[in-house]
């Protein structure tokens, strides 16, 4: 019986912290298409993962890293119109864009990759004050879908436990 309650709790915790919404993209969305007016952009996915969901991974997780400083997670995948069309999309654009989402972060890409056929930006949002880092944020452009992603939070730890494992093995392989 306790099973049931706990499982029962959770679903609905679980069930109130997330979206199917585009939502919290749409000031991105917006301003994609405010600059580039010969492009359209429907949605063909959304979803957005608030906090609680975070915190009750970091109660399960077994590693160092918390989670739960993670606030949100949000995606939404976009159709490009007209489809097959030379679209040109370029860092200022996408950098403007994250700047209409949250004008109190500095954006800057730190990631960008141009394939025949795929591009991917990467961009990190600090905030200059704190000097902390509050935003990741991606976009994917490949055969007429944009997938937007943006993570946000308390990042600073979640980047030193990334960074862990190489600060570990530095000079590992020094010749000599």
């Amino acid at each position: 019986m306790h099973k049931v309650i706990v499982l029962t709790v959770l679903s609905l915790l679980l069930a109130n912290c997330r979206s199917f919404s585009d939502r919290a993209m749409r000031p991105v969305r917006n301003s994609i298409t405010s600059q580039m007016p010969e492009i359209r952009l429907e949605k063909e996915m959304a979803v957005a993962v608030g906090g609680s969901v975070f915190n009750f991974l970091d109660v399960i997780n077994s590693d160092d890293v918390e989670l739960s400083t993670v606030d949100h997670l949000q995606a939404a995948v976009y159709q490009v119109y007209p489809r097959g069309g030379e679209v040109n999309f370029s860092d200022e654009m996408f950098q403007e864009s994250l700047l209409a989402k949250d004008p109190t972060l500095t954006w800057e890409r730190i990631v960008k990759v141009r394939e025949e056929d795929e591009q991917v930006w990467v961009f990190v949002g600090m905030n200059e004050k704190d000097f902390a880092l509050e935003a990741v944020s991606m976009f994917v452009f490949e055969h007429d879908e944009l997938v937007m992603t943006k993570m946000d939070g308390d990042l600073n730890q979640m980047l030193e436990y990334a960074f862990g494992p190489a600060r570990e093995h530095r000079g590992a392989n020094n010749a000599g």
